[in-house]
Order: structure tokens, then sequence, then C-alpha cells
């Protein structure tokens, strides 16, 4: 996937559709989706709470049209990233969890870039990164996702 594409698709404005007007954060241990559509594309957000060895939570934005390829993913919780060698930003740094991956055309999407930063656009606090839902409402504001607010979010009790 080329350059253009991937901006592309990250870039344009994208809506939720789903019949319930509540989406429900999957518990840990589980996996929802929320999808999206824009005026060309469709899209998934895969909301993940999966962890083999200790919980996880990941977001990620994939398009319908390329199930496999990944646009955007938020690690929150998981092992620090180590990057590649190559010529982008923090080439083979070790990057900490909290962090995003953005899709690459020669890489695909494993570079990591630290949140906070010019690379990540997206900015969490230590007391946000404790709200499942606001950083799934920040993630979707990064997807430039339209309707974030017509949906009602279920709250999690706890992220651990």
């Amino acid at each position: 996937m080329d350059i253009k594409l991937i901006n592309d698709l990250i870039n344009c404005l994208k809506r939720i559709i789903q019949e319930s007007p509540t989406f429900h954060l999957p518990e840990r241990g589980l996996y929802e989706k929320l999808e999206l559509k824009s005026t060309e594309f469709q899209f998934i957000v895969d909301v993940n709470r999966k962890g083999r060895k200790k919980p996880k939570f990941s977001l990620q934005l994939r398009s319908k049209g390329n199930k496999d390829y990944t646009l955007l993913r938020l690690d929150i919780l998981g092992p620090d990233h180590p990057n590649p060698e190559g010529d982008f930003p923090y080439s083979g740094e070790i990057i900490p969890c909290p962090h995003l991956h953005i899709a690459h055309p020669e890489y695909g999407d494993s570079i990591a870039y630290p949140l906070n930063n010019e690379y990540a656009k997206i900015y969490l606090t230590d007391e946000h990164l404790e709200d499942l839902v606001l950083i799934l409402k920040e993630f979707l504001k990064l997807c430039n996702v339209g309707n974030i607010e017509d949906i009602n979010y279920e709250y999690q009790a706890e992220l651990i």
C-alpha cells in the first residue's frame, strides 16, 4: 500500500455505523469491534483486551478492503516495541508501551512511536490512560471519526 492511500484511509472523515446506540467495551480477555464508514471506504476498529500472558489493551484501525493491513494501532498495555532499522524517526529504538503504530509502505505496522509527540499525534496523560472509554474516544478522533458522541460507551470497572 502506498503512502498516499495510507494517508487517505487514515485521514478521510468516518462515522460509526452500528445499530445499537451503546458500544460495550470488552471485558479483560475479550475482543469487540466497531464498524466505520466513509463516503468511499469501510473500516473496522478492533478493541482488543485479549492477552496470552498478561492483560492487554490495543485499538487498531483497519480498512475492510485490506483487513490484514493495520493502518493505526494504539497499544496501551503490552510489551515494549523494538523498531526495525531504517530511515524513519525512532529507527532501531525500543519504544515503551504505551505507543502508537502507524502504517508505512515499506514496514507495514512494525514501526512504533511514543505517545504525546509530533509523530503519534495522540496526547494522553497518566490519568487518561486509566479510562478505556476516554482512550477509545481519543483514538477515534485520531482516526477522524465525526460522530463519536452519538454513541454511548459502557464503562469497564478497571484497566487491569
